[in-house]
């Protein structure tokens, strides 16, 4: 009898020897994945090897030997409750040298995640006042050219800011609401940190923001259907830098964030059971945004756990410190039909509701320069559209510590109507 492999050609066994070759690199392509966990709203979280998540795998050959082990994180002695993890983990969590990975949803457009990689949700302020179209004022003035907004489109930004840097970082509590979201848009909750390489631009209290913030690090929630597949609040970290060629990185994107291993919250992923409610209950997720004293990496943390970090090496330019910190809401409004979405923004309560009813960032706090925490003043707005989506700096809580700022609004008839 003759042996199947006796009657094969040449030809043959050189198909067969290249069948193998690409099946071996597809395997060396693909991340390793210890573990799979699949979350009751549909998420899908791979546990990565940790030297095979993106921030290594996408860095060229030269980053790669520059990359260095992740410094040691800070010591934090807190202790998450049950409602305070997201959906995923009532399934488990990932074993110790992983990170989680979540898989992109075939509910997601893809048209979407491409303008995500190649805009930016978040456009520089500037020092000069700005008036809307009819005329009055809208607080200062926002480049909308820099921000993600398709054709027609516009980012409503509503927000308090401080500038009694330098700072090191910045603290505070993001408000977690569930809101229904125009499909083509997306409505966010943030804190954001800030430097400028304009030499003469000096941090003090009452300064205007500085025209360009070079280097940016946002943190926060946002819901957004066209690249999630549904309107559940989403963890999401951003950043920016330009050295004369403008790079912006949402979530893992361009591999400029390093998730740390043993991290118990995943990018992109939400929190069941968790949704505010106005005029009751009122969850929110801390975050913090901090430069590690010992070296440049600027670090992210959620409920006190440290998530990951941008190297110093992400950065075209230097980012030692941030001059500008800011806090609140952002809406992409797709305008169709040239009208106004009623895309909410926080609870969809316009801010001068008050904290039991709109949108709070609650508990902010600056980091100081030398890595101290400190009371911290975010007394001054920036509102694209006031008659559409507000913001109001509250000022200080007599019965918890921090900061607080409320904004939002309900969209609508409201945006396309002259200021009151």
């Amino acid at each position: 009898m003759v042996e199947p492999s006796a009657t094969l050609g040449c030809g043959c066994l050189l198909k067969a020897a290249f069948a193998v070759l690409l099946v071996a690199a597809a395997v060396r392509a693909s991340p390793l994945v210890y573990k799979t966990i699949q979350s009751d709203d549909g998420d899908v979280i791979d546990c990565v090897d940790v030297y095979q998540q993106p921030a290594l795998k996408l860095a060229s050959p030269a980053g790669k030997r520059g990359i260095q082990a992740a410094p040691e994180r800070s010591a934090s002695a807190s202790v998450l409750k049950p409602h305070q993890h997201q959906t995923w983990r009532k399934h488990g969590s990932c074993p110790a040298g992983t990170v989680p990975i979540r898989r992109e949803s075939s509910r997601a457009n893809p048209e979407v995640a491409e303008l995500v990689r190649r805009s930016s949700p978040f456009g520089r302020p500037g020092s000069a006042d700005r008036f809307n179209q009819f005329g009055r004022h809208a607080g200062s003035l926002f480049n909308q050219s820099d921000m993600a907004a398709p054709p027609g489109g516009q980012v409503e930004v509503a927000a308090s800011y401080a500038t009694n840097g330098p700072y090191l970082g910045a603290r505070a509590d993001v408000p977690y609401w569930k809101v229904d979201v125009h499909p083509n848009e997306f409505s966010m909750n943030y804190i954001l940190v800030g430097h400028t390489l304009d030499t003469n631009y000096r941090p003090m209290p009452g300064a205007k923001p500085p025209t360009d913030l070079t280097n940016q690090i946002a943190v926060g929630l946002v819901a957004w259907p066209s690249l999630f597949g549904d309107s559940l609040s989403r963890l999401f970290v951003y950043y920016t830098t330009d050295g004369g060629a403008r790079v912006n990185c949402f979530n893992l994107d361009c591999g400029g964030f390093h998730l740390v291993d043993t991290t118990p919250f995943a990018l992109g992923a939400a929190w069941s059971n968790f949704d505010s409610q106005v005029g009751g209950d009122r969850n929110a997720v801390t975050f913090r945004i901090y430069r590690d004293p010992a070296g440049e990496n600027w670090w992210v943390s959620v409920m006190d756990k440290d998530i990951g970090y941008y190297p110093e090496t992400k950065f075209n330019t230097r980012f030692p410190e941030a001059v500008y910190v800011e806090m609140g809401g952002r809406v992409l409004d797709s305008r169709p039909g040239g009208k106004h979405t009623t895309t909410p923004m926080g609870s969809g309560v316009f801010s001068c509701a008050g904290t039991r009813f709109a949108a709070t960032i609650m508990e902010y706090f600056g980091i100081a320069s030398d890595g101290t925490i400190f009371l911290d003043q975010a007394d001054r707005t920036i509102t694209t559209t006031p008659s559409c989506y507000g913001a109001r700096s509250i000022g200080f809580s007599t019965k918890r510590s921090g900061y607080y700022v409320s904004y939002g609004g309900p969209g609508g008839i409201y945006c396309d109507q002259p200021d009151q």
